[in-house]
């Protein structure tokens, strides 16, 4: 009886293995097959995850570190799942992104860099010395600032430098404060100059001796946005264009209502241009009126000297002094020559005032000048409206003269009203805004990203991990063993070489002795496989 047992031999030439036949050998095949199977499954792995990722969006960016680490803490102890990306932006799921935000803003997060006068309650005073003491309360009052300057909605981050100089005992040698404010704001907006002036003021009134002309104010760009100049010019023009606009719109307003009830909704257009003099003047004057006089102060005076005897006379000395002698009658003097006055002198002064009026006039700042009106009627036909009629000429001197009485018409100032009556075109129909395709909708997103993921699961298990598990099982797919021979060939039990590629020689196999030795070593060792091989050569033989 022939025997078919077939031996696997090892003896190979070396120098004509390739890749080829390393790949065809049943272990190498096994091994590849079984590095084939784990990444597949790694693969389908990653494949679920990825499709049960949610979608994640930016719910802050660019956060400090201390921001960003109490964001992350707040998120963690909400249960809300979160990941930090690259220049502190924090990322959380879409479906929960309006739920970070509120949770956040209960917890006032993020806040600003600056601790503010919490720093002082936070570092002990005991052993520090009164430099440090100034020196810890200016950068507490200048976070305290930046925080306060950082609410503007325009604002996204400010920074305060201030420079207090130390007080003197001397007035003379105390100099005034000064401060630098440094804006970052958000992109795409900036500050009007009344906000400019706010902050400048907000500044300026929060630390002694701080004059609004030394508080700079710039923006991240570098910008200076403070001039004491450009600052009180900035704010006088926006103040008169505000008034000037609130003047115009109220003109707009009567005019509309008054003939609304007259001509129907919407159609009636009024403008107004209003001419606003600002000019702000001071005039003193002082009138004096000729025909006018009044008596302000008089003073009078006047001197008398009356003799009632004769006085001595002659020239001084002792004939002067001796008494007259009896002589011839004297002629005695008349009452009236005794008593008449000797020397006699009156003077008098009087002061005029002239009429005079002093004037002081402050004109109004604000009045108007000169006021033009137009205003424009709609004359067209009204849908299921027989009564509606073109606007005679006579209907056009009525609704002007309503107007010239509804903003108070002033011809000697140049005013001008003019009313016509056209036919308003119709408003195009807006175009409304298409919804977002059904690939860009978050949810739809997610359920695809599902579907697809199954599908490469499915596709991963059933087309791939299945045949290599099949071939694992199966033996590495090796049909009936044989000799292994160069180019990949076979030698049968019965010594024939069959030569592969048609053209390569096979390798010689072992002798008869040598597989009659091989025969009894297998016996020895593995008498099971040896009857069972006997078995098989019974069975066959029936």
């Amino acid at each position: 009886m022939e025997t078919g047992t077939v031996i696997e031999s090892t003896a190979v030439d070396t120098s004509q293995l390739n890749l080829a036949s390393v790949l065809r050998i049943p272990a190498v095949r096994q091994i590849m097959l079984l590095i084939g199977v784990a990444a597949a499954v790694a693969v389908g792995l990653a494949v679920a995850l990825w499709s049960q990722s949610p979608g994640y969006s930016q719910l802050y960016g660019d956060l400090d570190a201390p921001n960003a680490a109490a964001v992350a803490e707040a998120l963690q102890s909400a249960g809300i799942d979160h990941k930090i990306g690259a220049s502190g932006a924090i990322l959380v799921p879409e479906a929960q992104l309006h739920a970070a935000r509120l949770e956040l803003a209960s917890q006032s997060l993020p806040s600003g860099t600056g601790s503010g006068m919490d720093l002082m309650q936070e570092q002990s005073s005991f052993g520090v010395s009164q430099f440090m003491e100034n020196a810890r309360y200016q950068h507490a009052l200048e976070a305290e600032l930046a925080r306060t300057i950082s609410a503007l909605g325009a604002v996204r981050e400010a920074r305060v430098h201030l420079a207090i100089p130390k007080q003197s005992a001397f007035i003379r040698d105390n100099n005034g404060a000064s401060a630098s404010v440094l804006l970052h704001l958000f992109g795409g907006m900036g500050l009007e100059a009344g906000q400019a002036s706010a902050v400048i003021n907000l500044v300026a009134s929060s630390v002694p001796n701080l004059h609004v002309d030394n508080v700079t104010l710039i923006d991240q760009h570098g910008r200076l946005l403070s001039s004491s100049g450009e600052q009180m010019a900035g704010a006088q023009a926006a103040t008169q264009l505000k008034y000037k606009l609130e003047l115009e719109e109220n003109y707009i307003g009567a005019i509309e209502d008054l003939l609304t009830p007259l001509v129907g909704v919407g159609r009636v257009r009024a403008e107004v241009a209003a001419d606003i003099d600002f000019t702000y003047t001071e005039e003193t004057s002082e009138i004096f009126d000729p025909n006018r006089t009044v008596v302000r102060s008089e003073q009078t005076s006047e001197n008398q000297s009356n003799s009632s005897g004769a006085l001595a006379g002659g020239v001084p000395g002792a004939l002067s002094n001796q008494p007259p002698q009896a002589a011839g009658a004297q002629p005695v003097a008349t009452e009236a020559e005794q008593v008449s006055p000797r020397n006699s002198s009156r003077s008098a002064t009087r002061n005029y005032e002239v009429d005079r009026t002093i004037r002081h006039t402050r004109p109004q700042s604000g009045a108007v000048r000169r006021l033009s009106v137009a205003v424009l009627i709609d004359d067209t036909p009204v849908e299921g409206d027989d009564t509606q009629t073109t606007l005679t000429d006579a209907d056009i001197e009525r609704y002007t003269a309503l107007v010239r009485q509804a903003v108070g018409f002033d011809e000697a100032r140049g005013d001008t009203v003019v009313v016509l009556n056209e036919s308003f075109r119709p408003a195009e129909p807006m175009e409304q805004v298409a919804p977002p395709p059904l690939w860009e909708r978050p949810a739809l997103v997610d359920a695809m990203k599902q579907i697809l993921g199954a599908i490469l699961v499915l596709a991963i298990a059933f087309g791939v991990v299945r045949p290599m598990l099949r071939n694992v099982m199966s033996g590495g797919g090796s049909g009936v063993p044989g000799q292994l021979v160069a180019g990949g060939g076979q030698i049968t039990g019965g010594g024939s070489a069959q030569l592969a590629g048609g053209g390569v020689a096979a390798i010689a196999g072992p002798s008869y002795d040598e597989k009659v030795a091989a025969a009894k070593n297998l016996t020895g060792h593995d008498p099971a496989r040896v009857a069972q091989v006997v078995k098989k050569w019974i069975a066959t033989d029936e």
